[in-house]
């Protein structure tokens, strides 16, 4: 099984969290709990929860104590960053409140120019699959994707509810799949997207369409993925080779290589 990377490690994402409720909810000399109550509260280990705090104790937030406990010793100077980030895996694993209705599932025909972009038959038999994201009960993403039929009736008979597509293609249905494409670009709401999405016409989005290839390199999936750029941002944490002499320099693009231990939001 290939191992992803992690661009947005779960301490930092428990760090926010906690930022949140210091912020919203506490007073200093206020208690939090200890780190065994977190880490059953995030289902992590108590090494990733000491990090997270020993990041908040290096800003002066909270101070530990032995023996006593943790404490808020500080408020933020500024207003903590809100937004979301990283992988939406790492959100179920955290036990956060986010979940997915499934707003079309079923055969649907591919819009031509994007069939032309893919590369694909227009007349394809395909499947597609729209599902609305939620966080905190509110909309967070519309994810909107085409596949082969095969592969979409098969998602169809699983709950999708707390799960990603892709955690389903590899765990459950054992499809080996890898990604060929992935881009992203700033859109803007238009009326079906600012209908779901809860934001005026018009209000930026953060668009990522992502392509999947089956083994023989064919067309497998395709998603349209847009976030709310209120409740969502993107990053990428870059692993740095050690030097072993002069680095190949490429001309034009697209390259096609085997998919990279990389990682993204899943759909």
């Amino acid at each position: 099984m290939r191992k992803f990377f992690n661009p947005y490690p779960k301490y930092l994402h428990i760090r926010r969290i906690l930022l949140d409720r210091i912020e919203s909810s506490m007073r200093l000399g206020d208690q939090l709990p200890t780190e065994h109550a977190l880490s059953a509260e995030f289902s992590v280990s108590r090494e990733t929860i000491r990090t997270a705090l020993a990041a908040l104790e290096q800003d002066g937030i909270i101070e530990r104590t032995p023996g006593r406990g943790t404490f808020v010793s500080g408020l933020p100077r500024r207003r903590p960053e809100r937004r979301l980030t990283g992988m939406v895996e790492d959100f179920l694993a955290l036990n956060l409140d986010t979940e997915t209705k499934t707003l079309q599932a079923g055969p649907g025909r591919i819009p031509p120019a994007l069939a032309e972009e893919l590369g694909i038959d227009p007349e394809m038999p395909l499947f597609r699959l729209t599902r609305l994201r939620y966080f905190e009960r509110r909309p967070f993403a519309w994810h909107d994707g085409w596949m082969l039929p095969a592969i979409g009736e098969r998602l169809r008979a699983i709950d999708l509810r707390r799960t990603t597509v892709e955690r389903e293609l590899r765990d459950t249905l054992k499809l080996t799949t890898w990604e060929d494409q992935q881009s992203i670009e700033a859109v803007a709401a238009d009326i079906p997207s600012a209908e779901l999405l809860d934001v005026p016409i018009g209000a930026p989005l953060l668009c990522m369409t992502r392509l999947y290839l089956l083994e023989d390199e064919s067309f497998g999936l395709y998603f349209r993925t847009l976030y709310r750029s209120d409740r969502y941002y993107y990053t990428v944490k870059l692993a740095h080779p050690p030097a072993v002499g002069p680095r190949p320099m490429a001309r034009g693009f697209p390259i096609r290589r085997p998919p990279a231990a990389r990682k993204s939001p899943e759909a």
